[in-house]
């Protein structure tokens, strides 16, 4: 059993091509448990062998979404290793990157149709929602998706109080909490029976200019135990029993 679980994070990257064994190694042995998002067809392969070799890695699989055009390819490719993967994603909208209308239409559409592929086979989604949390939202509610986890949310706190308590959806804090207001406000609207946490490493660390790592998970616990006033004992079990609702199957890997 874990201590904590890094929610999200890619350790396929390339960021991590030079000593990706030993950032795997120095998680595990802090206890921590790594589900590896894979967000492009040269990853994908990559987090499924991860999760092969490792015991504290898990593998999901999504799509930038940027790169709507793979659709078809990952739709394929789920289809193929479903029966390998713990999660969905991560998927979703991203209208930083994207301000044409018709582009963000068909992300929207790839968006549903990952949606529809976790609700089928009874998956948890990751969802990708940069500059576009409120659409977001409203897809996954017009669709009546549940098991969702929204990563590193950036959209009001309004919204994440609402789908956390209404919806029940889940909210993965990330290690860059420590330096971001908006995070710690996002700490204090969501259910903390709906909080998780994440580094989205080699990304959003505790530096902005040092590569993050899975092991930096411990830094966002304690963060968010210091914000809700827990101890942090406490509050690394209700994390881990909010993680292992969402992602039953790492209790029995």
């Amino acid at each position: 059993m874990p201590l904590v679980v890094d929610t999200h994070c890619h350790l396929e990257q390339s960021e991590f091509e030079q000593d990706r064994e030993a950032v795997i190694a120095r998680a595990s042995e802090k206890g921590v448990h790594m589900i590896c998002s894979g967000v492009g067809r040269e990853g994908w392969d990559l987090c499924i062998r991860l999760a092969k070799e490792h015991e504290s890695v898990s593998a999901s699989i999504g799509l930038d979404p940027v790169r709507f055009i793979e659709e078809a390819e990952l739709l394929a490719f789920l289809e193929k290793h479903s029966d390998k993967i713990l999660a969905i994603g991560e998927v979703g909208l991203d209208h930083y990157r994207v301000r044409d209308h018709k582009e963000r239409e068909l992300q929207a559409q790839t968006f549903r149709k990952a949606i529809h592929f976790a609700i089928e086979n009874g998956l948890p989604i990751q969802i990708h929602s940069r500059s576009a949390g409120k659409r977001a939202l409203d897809v996954l509610k017009g669709m009546n998706a549940e098991h969702v986890h929204m990563h590193a949310f950036d959209g009001k706190t309004s919204l994440a109080r609402v789908a956390s308590r209404e919806n029940g959806y889940y909210f993965s804090i990330p290690t860059s909490v420590v330096r971001s207001a908006q995070k710690r406000k996002l700490v204090k609207a969501v259910d903390i029976e709906r909080i998780l946490v994440e580094t989205d490493s080699p990304v959003l660390g505790p530096d902005r200019e040092t590569r993050n790592g899975p092991s930096n998970v411990w830094v966002a616990l304690r963060e968010v135990a210091s914000i809700l006033k827990r101890e942090e004992e406490e509050m690394r079990e209700i994390l881990l029993e909010n993680t292992l609702r969402l992602y039953p199957k790492i209790r029995t890997k």
